[in-house]
This record gives structure tokens, sequence and C-alpha cells, in this order.
């Protein structure tokens, strides 16, 4: 039993002991520790900004070159060229092309599908953004030829009021398509029926057979003539496919466009040189 309360009384002074150690360390060196802890922290914060600071600060040439450049995007219908605009330099695109959403052929074949004829590809695909696919390559003829011709905008297809008499030509954002007569009803050649029909195609080509793509592919391109509008056929002052004066052509550009120079050119100037001026040394070679 002595023993019993002889244990009792250790572990009682010894708590007591561990206890006053407790008081004593905190009394003596906690404050030291927690101080530490705090000028350090403040180190850190300072440091942080003294850095934020630093990349705060902008240098000349920063502030004079870097300040100010303007990234831009520009859709080429091919792909989207991301570029710096330099302030007054002339070196840019000076419009926006935007893509056409309405369109179901280029789809497949792109906004600037026109590569096999390497002298006029340029010219048309030039042409692509401001004239439909069908316009060229849809031959209407007996019933289903109307002559109607509109403008469309490429952002939400709906039909709008021409666009070349408030805007300067690359800039319409807008596209000519025909109108065709079916069943005695007027309706647009690219019809929401042909686009969702093209849009399935598109949505299961993969898990089609070759014999189901040929058959989908001959019904897509059903009202595709296997011969298109060529450029004289529009660029003439006798029957020109486009009513120009009705989609809103004025009449300095209709002459501008129906001219001989320019009918001229398509016909005769399918090679093009650069000047010697370009290649210091070199003559032209006979």
């Amino acid at each position: 039993m002595k023993n019993f309360f002889f244990k009792i009384y250790m572990l009682a002074f010894m708590a007591l002991v561990v206890f006053f150690m407790v008081v004593i360390w905190k009394v003596t060196f906690a404050h030291i520790l927690h101080e530490y802890s705090n000028r350090k922290q403040a180190q850190e914060i300072s440091k942080f900004k003294e850095e934020r600071e630093e990349k705060g600060k902008k240098s000349n040439f920063e502030k004079i070159i870097l300040e100010s450049e303007e990234r831009v995007k520009r859709y080429l219908g091919y792909r989207i060229l991301e570029e710096v605009r330099i302030k007054g330099h002339f070196h840019h695109i000076g419009f926006d092309i935007g893509p056409d959403k309405r369109s179901y052929c280029i789809n497949c074949h792109g906004d600037m599908p026109h590569d096999a004829v390497k002298e006029l590809r340029a010219f048309l695909n030039m042409h692509a953004f401001f004239v439909g696919c069908e316009t060229c390559h849809v031959r209407l003829d007996g019933q289903e030829k109307t002559g109607i011709f509109k403008w469309y905008d490429r952002k939400t297809g709906d039909i709008v009021a021409s666009p070349v008499k408030k805007s300067s030509p690359g800039s319409f954002k807008a596209k000519i398509i025909p109108f065709e007569k079916i069943n005695g009803t007027i309706q647009r050649v690219d019809s929401q029926d042909r686009i969702d029909f093209a849009l399935e195609y598109r949505s299961r080509e993969e898990s089609l057979t070759e014999a189901q793509k040929s058959r989908a592919k001959k019904l897509l391109h059903k009202i595709v003539a296997k011969q298109p509008y060529i450029c004289e056929d529009c660029h003439q002052t006798e029957n020109p496919i486009l009513p120009f004066d009705a989609i809103g052509y004025p009449k300095e550009r209709i002459d501008s466009i129906t001219s001989t120079e320019v009918v001229g050119m398509i016909k005769n100037y399918t090679k093009f040189y650069m000047p010697n001026m370009l290649h210091p040394g070199e003559t032209l070679k006979k």
C-alpha cells in the first residue's frame, strides 16, 4: 500500500515538473520562435512585393514597342491568322473575311476550294468570299430558272439587303445566292433540306460503306452542273449571269465589272513575271 501511494506521488511530481517546464519554455523561448516566424513571413511578403513591382516596371523599349502592339485574329477562309497590329502600319489585311456558316458546300470543300487551275485559283477563291458556290456551279434551266439572286449574311445565313452601296469591295460579309422554282414555289438553292442532308452525311460518313458514300455524294451533287459558269459568263455586257443592277451594284461599278479590260485580263494574262529589279544580277532569258 505504501508503494502504491509512492508511485502516485512520483507521477504527480513528474506531471508538475512537465507543467513548469512548459510554462518556463513559453515565458523564456516561445516568443523568440514566434518573432522569427513573423520576421520570415514579413521577408517573404516583402520579396513578393518587390518581384511584383519589378514586373510592373516597363522599360522604354516595352513602352515604345510592345505597348503599341495589338494582336488581332483574321479569318482567311482556310485558316485563322493571328498577327501583331502596329499602329499606322500598312502591311496588314484590311478587312475580316469571316466564315460562311450557311454554305453546306464548304463543309467538305473548304472556303478556298479552287486549286486546279494555277493561273485562276486566286481570282476564283477571291470570288468565293462574296459569291455562293451554287451561283457558279448550279445551272438552272427551264421552269427552275428564275433569274433571281439575293445576298445572304455569311454568319446568320439570313437574306439581307444589298451591302454593295454601304460597304467597300471585300468587306461585304455577305454572299450572292441564286433562287430556283420548285413546284411553283420560289426558294433559295441552298435550302434547309439540302443543308440538313449534307450535315447528316458528314456526321455518318465514317460509318457508311463505300457504296452508301457514293450514293450520298451523287445526291449531294445532283444539282451541280458538270461545267460551271466561267468568268466571261458574268464579265460581259450582253447578257451577264448576275443581274448586277438588281443586286445593288451602281452603274459605274457594273461598267467596271463588265468592261473589256477585265475580260481581256482573264483571257490573256495567264503568265506573270517578277520585275528584274527584284532579282539583282540576273537577266531575263529569252
